[in-house]
């Protein structure tokens, strides 16, 4: 009996001990800069969080390492979004994409919590680190951030190899639209943030052609000058709407087919219909623009269905609303061109 009566105190007393949460500051919470100090930022990205339990500390934790890095990928990319945000829609639809991207790319890789968690006393919550390894890390991102790498190198190769003046500059347009995708921007600043000296050396090639692109693709344009050929045009409307369109994005209009490096054709069905009421007129028209290297683009378009008891009104109605259409096809196929 003397040695059950030993026995249980000993057993509630270490019981006791192990339900005690160790409540002694953690060295990286030992003062304002430990946090630094235990987890040096040349080696980790780090934040701290609390919590009522140290799981939720934890979780608390690696919201905060998301958030700071989701902040810092939009901070980079806010220099290059000033110059095209108009009225604070681009800007917000980016930042929701970076922190879609951080969020889902940082759940691919183990976020690693600090073994010394600890409950403070004076807060009464748990108080927990979060971490990231930025060399280890780097193992587990490099492949996407050179898959990314890559993909943009291959639309900018393709322009520089490319003969044909006007296609040229569609493939220079396409690989500056690559680099403004959103996987490919949030990838590369992601990879900045995550390790400099890493990215800086896969991305060599990368920064040295997104640096160039500007100019490669202001010079290919001055070197595709195109020509506009709209024999039943009425009143120079279409042929006035397609010259926007290309002066917009920096193509010289020529004046003749044989100054030109691209054509485009335009070939108009007037859709007259003549009636006991007026004249009827449902315009349509299909254009295609060709280089040296022979149909580069097409599309179509068509007018509303005008009438009027003056031809040349219901004419001018018809081909205003074909201008307008033909304009936004055209428009939107030089944007989509790859």
């Amino acid at each position: 009996m003397k040695a059950l009566v030993l026995y249980v105190p000993l057993a509630v007393l270490a019981f006791a001990a192990c339900a005690t949460p160790p409540s002694a500051p953690a060295p990286w919470a030992a003062g304002p800069d430990a946090l630094g100090r235990v987890y040096p930022g040349g080696r980790y990205l780090v934040r701290d969080g609390y919590g009522k339990t140290r799981t939720a500390a934890e979780a608390a934790a690696s919201a905060e390492l998301g958030r700071f890095i989701s902040s810092e990928v939009s901070s980079e990319r806010s220099v290059s979004l000033t110059s095209v945000e108009t009225d604070g829609t681009l800007r917000e639809s980016a930042v929701t994409r970076d922190e879609a991207y951080v969020t889902s790319t940082l759940q691919l890789f183990g976020i690693r919590h600090a073994d010394d968690a600890y409950f403070n006393r004076s807060r009464g919550m748990w108080h927990s680190a979060a971490y990231i390894d930025r060399a280890e890390a780097w193992k587990v991102y490099e492949p996407r951030f050179r898959q990314e790498a890559a993909a943009f190198l291959a639309f900018y190769g393709a322009a520089e190899n490319e003969r044909d003046p006007f296609r040229k500059v569609l493939r220079y347009e396409a690989a500056r639209r690559y680099a403004a995708s959103g996987d490919f921007a949030s990838a590369h600043t992601f990879g900045q943030i995550l390790y400099p000296e890493k990215m800086w050396e896969a991305f060599a090639e990368v920064r040295s052609s997104l640096a160039a692109l500007p100019q490669k693709t202001d010079g290919a344009r001055r070197d595709a000058p195109v020509y506009i050929d709209c024999p039943e045009d009425f009143e120079g409307r279409v042929t006035a709407a397609l010259t926007g369109v290309f002066a917009a994005r920096g193509f010289p209009i020529a004046k003749t087919r044989q100054a030109a490096r691209a054509v485009c054709e335009v070939t108009i069905e007037t859709g007259e219909q003549k009636r006991d009421l007026g004249v009827f007129y449902h315009p349509s028209l299909r254009a295609a623009i060709s280089g040296s290297s022979g149909v580069v683009a097409g599309f179509s378009a068509e007018g509303g269905r005008e009438q009027a008891v003056t031809p040349d009104v219901a004419k001018r109605r018809a081909y205003t609303a074909l201008a307008e259409s033909a304009q936004i096809r055209l428009a939107a196929q030089l944007d989509a061109h790859n």
